[in-house]
């Protein structure tokens, strides 16, 4: 088996000896789902990239702690989220618009104007959702995340997380409609 196939179990057990090359790989397969869950938390990129650094560093040094009972994805997100929440704890702020400008080649000048517009009324309506509604969108929406591990991560019963993701739909439905008719 090469290195490229070595699987998260192996490179978590080598990473907790301290094995760069492992760590480096183990890094590569993650970053970007980490930074994206990391963005999508702070709304930030700045916040995000050191919100992700921190992730990865906590997971240098607590390799040894990880179970391979556990899936190594959700105990990442995990020590992502411990993170994010005792950030959050420490600074009560404002956050930033939640996407970027998306923009395709192919879009006509109009059709990212009017995709910029949804997109940031979209970010706008869930950046005003009630902080465990607008988590939980993010893992199971934006994340991929299936709801028994979305729901562990938030500490909650997968029917306490279906209700948040009841209510945050129901949330940003009425705050979009409402947006769309004062325009």
């Amino acid at each position: 088996m090469t290195d490229r196939n070595l699987t998260d179990e192996e490179l978590m057990r080598r990473t907790a000896r301290h094995d760069a090359e492992a760590f480096h790989m183990l890094l590569t397969r993650y970053e970007k789902r980490v930074f994206a869950l990391a963005w999508r938390l702070c709304s930030n990129t700045a916040e995000a990239e050191d919100l992700a650094q921190e992730t990865f560093l906590k997971i240098w040094r607590n390799a040894g702690l990880w179970q391979p009972q556990a899936k190594l994805e959700t105990w990442i997100y995990r020590v992502l989220y411990n993170l994010f929440i005792d950030q959050r704890r420490r600074v009560r702020t404002q956050s930033e618009e939640l996407t970027p400008d998306i923009r395709s080649d192919e879009d006509t000048p109009e059709q990212a104007l009017i995709k910029k517009r949804e997109t940031t009324e979209i970010s706008e309506a869930l950046n005003e959702l009630p902080d465990r509604q607008k988590e939980a969108l993010i893992l199971c929406y934006y994340q991929g995340m299936k709801a028994k591990e979305a729901a562990d991560l938030l500490s909650v019963s997968q029917s306490a997380l279906e209700a948040l993701l009841f209510r945050a739909r129901q949330t940003l439905k009425d705050k979009l409609s409402r947006r769309k008719g004062t325009k």
